[in-house]
C-alpha cells in the first residue's frame, strides 16, 4: 500500500472541498494539500446545483445565515475574477439580478417587500406594464415583478476551474475514495482508500450528503441527510433573458454561453436515490412556462438529479470538531453550498490558521458534538 503525507487533507472533491483548498494554498503557498474525492456519486450537488446566487430570494429573515449569505454574494465578482485568472478558464457571472414575481408567493407579498426595505436589499418594483417593457419573455398573469439585486454562476464552469486551478497553484488531487480512517481518540492519523493510506497534520470533512456516511467510521453521528432535488436544461437563445427567476415553487437560471435555462427543483427526501422521473421533468417545464411562456417550444438538453446535504436545523455545519484535534468540518450547505462557497472557503480557512476573529455558534459542530 502506497503512503503519503500532507499539511492539510480535503475529503470531498466538490466546490466546498476545493475552494477551501484554493484559497488555503494561495494564503499559505508552503501547506502541502491533498484533496480526495468523495464515495460514489459524490458531487451530486456541486455539479447537480443550478448556481442561483440568492439570499434574498431563500431568507426571509435577518439571522446570521442570511448575513453570512450575503457576504458571500459580495465576494463573488472578486472570487471568480482570481479563479479565472489563475485557471485561465472561462466562468459565466451574471449580477444582472434575480426577478420574482408576485403571483407566487401566495399571500406573503407585502411581507416580502416589506423585509426588502427593512433590510436595504437593493430591489425595484415593476408593475405588469414595467415588466412588459423591460422583462417581455415573462407573462402578464404574474402581475407585479420585483427585481432584486442577487447573481448567478455556472457552477459547473466554476468546478473545473476550480479543479484546473487548484492543480496549478500545487495542490494534489487523488482521485481515490475514502473507505476508512486511521485515528485514536482526540485524533486522525490518516484516511484510508482502497490503494493507499494518505495522512496529514489536519483534515477537512466537505463530502456533502455522504459526511454522515465517513462521520459514522468516525464514530460520530452528523444528524444529516440527503434532500433529493430533480432539474432540467432546456436550448434557449441567450438574448431572450438574462434574469434568474424564483416563482411558482420552481426556478429558472441562465447558464449564459449558449447553455440554455436551468429549471428547478423538487424536494424530496428520499435519501440517496438518484432517479429522475420524466412526469416530474415535464410538471418542471409546465410550470416554468406559465411565468416564461417561451420555454414551451424550448427543446430539453438534459435532465438529472442532486442530493442536497441538509443538516436537522438546516444550517451548515462549519467549524473545528469538539471530538478531533485536527478535524475541521465544512458540509451541510443544504440549498445554499454554491451562494456559500467564498464566505465558507474564508471562514474555514480562518479557523484552520486560527485568525478567526468571531466564531459564528449557530454553525458550529459542538453543537451537535461532533
Amino acid at each position: 500500500m502506497k503512503h503519503d503525507c500532507f499539511d492539510i487533507v480535503v475529503i470531498g472533491a466538490g466546490v466546498i472541498g476545493y475552494s477551501i483548498a484554493f484559497r488555503l494554498k494561495q494564503d499559505r503557498p508552503e501547506l502541502s494539500i491533498a484533496i480526495l474525492g468523495d464515495p460514489v456519486n459524490s458531487l451530486m450537488a456541486s455539479r447537480a446545483a443550478a448556481g442561483m446566487l440568492a439570499p434574498f430570494g431563500e431568507c426571509a429573515i435577518a439571522d446570521v445565515f442570511f448575513d453570512f449569505c450575503r457576504e458571500s454574494l459580495l465576494k463573488y465578482p472578486c472570487f471568480i475574477e482570481n479563479l479565472m485568472g489563475v485557471s485561465e478558464m472561462p466562468v459565466y457571472l451574471s449580477m444582472v439580478g434575480s426577478l420574482m414575481p408576485s403571483s407566487s408567493f401566495e399571500g406573503d407579498w407585502e411581507e416580502r417587500l416589506r423585509f426588502f426595505r427593512e433590510e436595504n436589499i437593493p430591489h425595484e418594483l415593476w408593475t405588469s406594464k414595467q415588466c412588459r417593457q423591460l422583462a417581455p419573455a415573462i407573462s402578464e398573469t404574474c402581475g407585479e415583478v420585483v427585481w432584486v439585486g442577487e447573481g448567478q454562476v455556472n457552477n459547473r464552469e466554476m468546478h473545473d476551474a476550480l479543479v484546473v486551478a487548484s492543480r496549478k497553484i500545487g495542490i494534489e488531487a487523488l482521485e481515490n475514495n475514502v473507505t476508512g480512517f486511521l485515528y485514536d481518540s482526540s485524533s486522525i492519523e490518516a484516511v484510508v482508500t482502497e490503494i493507499r493510506e494518505i495522512r496529514g497534520q489536519k483534515f477537512i470533512l466537505a463530502s456533502g450528503s455522504w459526511s454522515s456516511k465517513l462521520g459514522d467510521i468516525l464514530n460520530v453521528s452528523l444528524p444529516m441527510k440527503p434532500i433529493k432535488g430533480q432539474m432540467c436544461r432546456l436550448k434557449m437563445a441567450d438574448h431572450k433573458f438574462d434574469y434568474t427567476v424564483h416563482g411558482l415553487k420552481n426556478y429558472i437560471a441562465p447558464w449564459g454561453g449558449g447553455k440554455g435555462f436551468v429549471l428547478g427543483s423538487t424536494m424530496e427526501d428520499r435519501g440517496f436515490d438518484p432517479k429522475v422521473e420524466e412526469s416530474v421533468i415535464q410538471d418542471l417545464i409546465n410550470r416554468a412556462a406559465q411565468i416564461m411562456p417561451c420555454l414551451r417550444e424550448a427543446l430539453l438538453v438534459e435532465s438529472w438529479s442532486g442530493l442536497r446535504p441538509a443538516a436537522e436545523d438546516l444550517m451548515p455545519i462549519m467549524g473545528k470538531s469538539s471530538r478531533y484535534n485536527n478535524l475541521f468540518y465544512s458540509t451541510g450547505h443544504y440549498r445554499n453550498g454554491i451562494l456559500q462557497t467564498p464566505n465558507q472557503a474564508d471562514y474555514i480557512v480562518e479557523t484552520i490558521l486560527e485568525t478567526l476573529t468571531t466564531e459564528i455558534k449557530e454553525f458550529s459542530p459542538q453543537r451537535y458534538n461532533l
